[in-house]
């Protein structure tokens, strides 16, 4: 090849996402967690064919959906180096960092309440359960099986019964933050309606 002569700049607009964890079959199918930052942890199914090269997906990677056409018409995944990514794109409308004064769980705050962590694979299974300890005690589960027991990996399997078991303390800590901001603002309003009588 020549010296490398840029003869095009891209103006697509996509949506991408931290890969966090990902699991591949042979066929290049598989499922990939991503950190979403409205929604926390995330398992995406992906396509046959996704993986092209063994071992090309690594965490810090990003999960890239490109706008629906009539053939894609859930939107094209694919996957792209960290550095690459952000060589190429930028956030719309910063819409990569929360609004000035929101509040909203990240994927920090989750893993901020995390104290301790088990596993317990079922004997003579693929089952894998996840056990994790939380500070305050509580202690949530997670779950995978492996469909063909020839492909099993222990590694693999913890993994993605730790991802179950994240996403279920999403949903623990996302109640009690707009349990907290619902108290919060029941108490500016009987504040304000105080100083209103006053």
């Amino acid at each position: 090849m020549s010296p490398f002569n840029p003869t095009h700049v891209s103006h697509k607009q996509v949506e991408a996402y931290p890969i966090a964890a990902a699991e591949f079959q042979a066929d290049g199918s598989g499922k990939v967690g991503v950190n979403h930052p409205e929604h926390g942890y995330l398992v995406v199914p992906v396509p046959a064919g996704f993986l092209r090269r063994p071992g090309a997906v690594t965490e810090g990677d990003m999960l890239v959906r490109y706008a629906p056409t009539a053939e894609e018409p859930h939107g094209y995944l694919s996957h792209s180096p960290r550095a690459v990514f952000e060589a190429g794109y930028a956030a719309i409308g910063g819409q990569a960092e929360p609004a000035s004064g929101a509040k909203r769980l990240s994927m920090a705050d989750i893993q901020s309440v995390i104290v301790s962590e088990n596993y317990h694979r079922v004997p003579g299974s693929t089952f894998m359960v996840c056990f994790l300890t939380l500070r305050n005690g509580f202690i949530v589960t997670g779950e995978s099986a492996c469909a063909d027991p020839d492909a099993y990996d222990r590694a693999t399997g913890e993994k993605y019964a730790r991802a179950n078991a994240v996403e279920k303390i999403c949903t623990l800590e996302g109640y009690l933050l707009r349990e907290r901001l619902a108290d919060e603002a029941a108490a500016a309003r009987g504040q304000h309606d105080a100083v209103q009588v006053a």
